[in-house]
Order: structure tokens, then C-alpha cells, then sequence
């Protein structure tokens, strides 16, 4: 293969600085991802702890032993698969950002919504709202 057979590398992804609020949007999907994947007790429940606020630890641990009752009284099994679309962020400043996303499941929908806050240690999530 010659050097004019090659094709051109692909864009390298933007680096942004770790306090910078555009590095939340690519944390959007992977955290709401694993958020829907404890409530649905797929995941254990400290799989988010060093993202998401002790208080939203604690909801999403409430919520996944819900899940464990649930299967244990009726057999409920939630479906494996599930797609993350729509996401959409707002930077209300720079130590806040506001972001929500489209959960599908075969079944139903579910709208997410985060607010991330810029701690000592990073980004965390300092609410979580699943419908």
C-alpha cells in the first residue's frame, strides 16, 4: 500500500481541562447508564460512589432494594438492553452543570435529569432524578 492509498487519521476528541463544565457531557451517558443499571439491581450498588454524592449513593441503593423485593415477590426480571439518547447539557456556571438524557428500554421510557457540581475531587452528581 502506498502513502496515497492512506487514509487521513481521524480526529483526535477534544481534550478539555478536569474543571472544565464540557467534560460532563461525555460523563452524561455512562453515568445515567449505571444509575438505571443499580436501580435495576444489574449492578452493584457502589458501582457510581466516587461520582455521585453520598445522598444519591443512598437513593440509588433504596431504589435497587426495591428492585430485589419486587423480583423476589412477583419474578420481575428487567430486560438487559438499554439505549441512551438525547442527552442535553446546560452550564449554569462554572461549577455547575445541568444535564438530562432518554432512557429506552423495550418497554417504556425513562427521562433522566443530573445536576453535576464541581467539587475538590472532580465532577459529582448532586441530584438524580429518574422517571
Amino acid at each position: 500500500m502506498s502513502t496515497t492509498d492512506q487514509r487521513p487519521a481521524a480526529p483526535a476528541a477534544p481534550e478539555y481541562d478536569l474543571e472544565d463544565p464540557r467534560t460532563v457531557q461525555r460523563m452524561v451517558e455512562p453515568v445515567a447508564r449505571r444509575a438505571v443499571e443499580i436501580v435495576r439491581d444489574m449492578r452493584p450498588e457502589n458501582a457510581l460512589a466516587r461520582i455521585v454524592t453520598p445522598e444519591v449513593a443512598q437513593m440509588l441503593a433504596r431504589r435497587a432494594s426495591l428492585t430485589r423485593r419486587l423480583r423476589a415477590a412477583t419474578g420481575y426480571a428487567p430486560t438487559q438492553r438499554l439505549q441512551v439518547s438525547g442527552v442535553r447539557t446546560c452550564v449554569v456556571n462554572q461549577r455547575t452543570v445541568e444535564a438530562s438524557c432518554v432512557l429506552r428500554e423495550p418497554e417504556r421510557s425513562r427521562f433522566l435529569a443530573m445536576r453535576w457540581e464541581l467539587r475538590h475531587s472532580g465532577w459529582r452528581v448532586t441530584v438524580l432524578e429518574i422517571g
